[in-house]
Parts: C-alpha cells; structure tokens; sequence
C-alpha cells in the first residue's frame, strides 16, 4: 500500500474501520475459546487460549442442557415465520408498487411506517392476553403468528422500493401479451427480485433467530422454547458453567455466519440496487 497517495481523511476512515472490524470480532472469538475451556480454567485464565481443547463442552451444551432441542423448535419456528414473511411481503409490495390504487397505496404505507414506530414492549401484553383467550399459547403457532406480523412491515417496504425500479415497460410488454398481475408478477417480478429477498432474508432471520422478550414470556409455563430461551436456562441460582453455555452461544451464532456467507452476493447487491432506496 503506497501511504503517500492516501491523505489523512482516507488513514483515518481506514483506521475507524479496521478498529470497528476488531471490536466485531473480538466477541466472537473471546466466546470460541471460553467455549473450549472448563470453566475452572475460564476463571483461572479469562483472556488466555485454552491450555486443553474440552470438545465435550459442545456435546454438554447440545445433550445435557437440551440446547438441540430448542435448536430444532428455533429452526422450526424461524424457518416458517421467515418463509412466510417474505411471500406475502413480496404480494403486498408488488401490489403497493404496481396497482396504483388512489389514495390506498399512500394509507397503507403510512400505516406500516406507524407501527414501526411502536416499541414492542407495547404490544407484548395486549397480544398475550389475545393469544391466551384463543388458546394458542405454548406452541409453534404462539411464535410464528407474531413473528410473521412483526417480520412483514419492513420487508413490505423493502420490497415495494424494490419493485418501484423495475421498469414500467417489461410489465406492459407482459400485459400486452395476455399475462394477469399475478402471471406478472410470477414471471417478470420474481426472477429479477432476489437480491431484494436475500436482504430481506436476512434481516428477517437475524431479528427473528435472536428474539427473546415474546419467546420468554409466551413459553413461561411449558417446557417449549427458542434458542434464546435455552441460553436463558444455562444461568444458575449462584453460578454459571462458562464452558458449555459459550459452546451454546457458539451453536447460536453459527447459522447467522452460514446463512450470510450463502446471500451476501445478493445481499451487497440488494443494497446496491435500491432494496432500500426511499
């Protein structure tokens, strides 16, 4: 690198970067090798490289404390609510986008925009009390249903800006040759919308996978629960076992990595694009 031809703005930006790179990471790693420790040696040796790799932490965190369980009900759960989100979010931002219904594309926008804006503390006991009356607590349906109706809001707008930047054209050329809105939608929308959905894949997986205040409380009193909530058990009444709960954190954190490594080509180019122009 030729230093003389950078100025002190270019040092400085790169220097700001480099240390927020170091300060992402550092976590990560810190938790990957207290995950390898027993936890005598994490209070004899916090900030050290474990002395004696102890694998069986993983197997204590999947077996022993159930993190596999709630690793599959967290899968289950995510995995719906994220599918869900992005088939009826793509709908409504196609139709918010292409139907140029007068005076209800610009309400229906102003109305999610609104409930962005309302903290989710506020809607947690109002939705409990729904969700006890029709019975629906303490299962899959007691997450997904929430999930979904969070998740939707800015995947909408998302793909509505998305959809703005397809060029009127290529719809008409389809209308002219006998395709419906939905036959439009299906063959000149979908094609040309993935890197809108790797964003909103994403965002949508990473908000719902670490979610904890509605799982927390809608699985109080049953044995159900998300990988948050098993997170949660790993913290005793006078200690905690640093080794197996860092094993389990790990185990959380890995599908976020594998997920992003697969979508960031869509996911840069998304941005890029305009997924969130506007």
């Amino acid at each position: 690198m030729n230093f003389k031809k950078l100025n002190h703005t270019n040092l400085v930006c790169r220097g700001v970067a480099l240390l927020s790179v170091l300060i992402t990471l550092y976590p990560i790693v810190f938790v990957g090798l207290t995950s390898l420790k027993a936890t005598s040696e994490f209070y004899n040796n916090i900030w050290g490289i474990p002395r004696e790799f102890k694998w069986s932490n993983y197997y204590s965190a999947w077996v022993t404390s159930r993190i596999g369980r709630y690793f599959k009900a967290s899968v289950i759960v995510v995995g719906i609510s994220v599918v869900a989100v992005l088939i009826f979010s793509a709908l409504a931002g196609y139709a918010l986008s292409r139907l140029k219904v007068r005076y209800v594309s610009a309400a229906a926008i102003g109305i999610i925009v609104i409930t962005q804006l309302m903290p989710l503390e506020s809607v947690i006991m109002p939705l409990y009390l729904i969700m006890s009356r029709l019975r629906l607590l303490n299962g899959y349906v007691t997450l997904i249903l929430p999930y979904i109706g969070w998740g939707m809001p800015l995947t909408i707008l998302i793909y509505k800006n998305y959809f703005d930047t397809i060029p009127q054209e290529l719809m008409e050329a389809a209308r002219i040759d006998g395709c419906s809105e939905l036959q439009c939608f299906c063959r000149i929308a979908v094609p040309v919308m993935k890197p809108a959905t790797a964003t909103n894949a994403i965002f949508n997986f990473v908000g719902l996978w670490g979610e904890l205040l509605w799982a927390s409380v809608s699985t109080a009193t049953s044995q159900f629960g998300t990988l948050p909530v098993g997170i949660i058990s790993f913290k005793q009444q006078f200690s905690t076992d640093w080794g197996p709960m860092s094993a389990a954190i790990c185990i959380v954190i890995l599908p976020l990595i594998l997920i992003f490594s697969f979508l960031q080509k869509y996911f840069v180019q998304g941005l890029s694009n305009g997924a969130l122009k506007g």
